[in-house]
């Protein structure tokens, strides 16, 4: 009894609250915030994720949907909550392209977020309607240049799908028309719907339709044919040298005790090697990655970096 309280005491004037912390963390829920829409890819992804971290924690992890500002809103929401290791972030690529389209956002990656494990790593693909005129990608660059206005659906401004389909418009000479949505979920119902030809996206939000026959793949933005679709060729095969991923991983508010996030870390590791995971989002041309939160920091720097400077050389202009 002592001893407790002598611990309690000094956790006051040293760094032990942490400690503290994190010897009985989790003791509640945790959030997990998806800054797009339910029904998307990393709202797939979290939920998967979720689940499993939940069993191993011994605690719920209730992911919470809140979308929109290209995931200005989700990110925000989770700098501004307590860094207790009970409000994280499913942070996507935006963390390190929004930077380049905004002059100024309502927080500073580096110093606002605590990076805790890179879960994913997801190539783009180009998707259409089976009742499209476009049947292949050949026929994207004939009808644009018969003077065919075509446009093509994202999950948001400056989302990885977004940058990919600008660096093709740039590899092509072609002018495809940005349709933003606030998600992957609606931007793969207006495609499949045939209400926009052409949709760039990750196969996890268009699994279920392409499984339906209500979408159809054309081609990959990667360097090699995935093994969840090995017939769908890269678009280098086609000969337009685009390669663009998406990527997931989870983020907790700057001042997390560092012992939190370790245990978070080793956690989500543990989830992200697990078969049945692997399996499941392979399957929807998710690839697992895993790592350290060093390491995680560092991605995010260098993506950042290639994306800034990606966006320059094309000279690309946000969108309101």
């Amino acid at each position: 009894m002592k001893n407790t309280i002598l611990l309690v005491a000094l956790s006051a004037a040293t760094g032990l609250p942490a400690l503290v912390q994190a010897n009985g963390y989790p003791n509640k829920p945790i959030t997990l915030v998806v800054p797009y829409a339910a029904g998307g890819g990393t709202d797939t992804a979290a939920r998967i994720i979720a689940k499993k971290l939940a069993g191993k924690l011994k605690q719920p992890v209730v992911v919470e949907n809140k979308a929109g500002g290209a995931t200005q809103i989700g990110t925000s929401y989770v700098v501004r909550a307590k860094p207790d290791g009970y409000t994280l972030l499913m942070g996507t690529a935006n963390l390190a392209t929004n930077p380049a389209f905004y002059k100024t956002l309502p927080y500073n990656v580096k110093t606002d977020l605590t990076p805790v494990v890179l879960a994913t790593d997801v190539p783009v693909y180009i998707f259409t309607s089976p009742n499209a005129s476009v049947k292949k990608v050949q026929d994207i660059r004939t009808q644009s240049k018969q003077g065919r206005a075509l446009s093509y659906a994202t999950a948001g401004v400056g989302s990885i799908p977004h940058m990919a389909a600008e660096i093709f418009n740039r590899k092509t000479g072609l002018h495809l028309q940005h349709v933003p949505y606030k998600g992957s979920a609606e931007a793969v119902v207006a495609a499949a719907g045939n209400q926009v030809p052409l949709s760039f996206d990750n196969l996890a939000p268009a699994y279920g339709q392409v499984k339906a026959g209500r979408l159809v793949p054309l081609a990959i933005a990667a360097d090699k044919r995935s093994p969840a679709l090995p017939d769908i060729p890269t678009l280098k095969e086609l000969g337009i040298p685009v390669v663009a991923a998406s990527w997931w991983g989870v983020l907790a508010p700057a001042g997390t005790p560092p012992a939190v996030i370790r245990k978070l870390n080793t956690q989500i590791n543990d989830v992200v090697k697990d078969k049945s995971v692997q399996d499941f989002l392979l399957q929807q041309g998710i690839h697992t990655v895993g790592g350290t939160p060093e390491q995680f920091t560092r991605y995010i720097h260098e993506e950042s970096e290639k994306w800034q400077a990606i966006v320059r050389e094309a000279d690309l202009h946000l969108e309101n």
